[in-house]
């Protein structure tokens, strides 16, 4: 759940289907690193660390000219 609030309401909304899907995904993939003895510290960081650069490459794609 995703919240969003001004100073009288607050309102809860559900996630999107796409996050739903990734967390599934995610979640699966963890499971499966995890017999191959990684541990969940070591994942959850590593997952981390790749997200942030899949979003700055993202984000610098799109400033650039064409």
């Amino acid at each position: 759940m995703t919240t969003a609030c001004d100073e009288e309401h607050i309102e809860l909304k559900p996630l999107s289907s796409c996050r739903r899907e990734v967390e599934v995904a995610m979640v699966e993939m963890l499971v499966s690193l995890q017999k191959h003895g990684w541990s969940a510290a070591e994942l959850a960081l590593a997952l981390a660390d790749a997200s942030e650069d899949l979003v700055m490459l993202i984000a610098t794609k799109k400033l650039r000219p064409n």
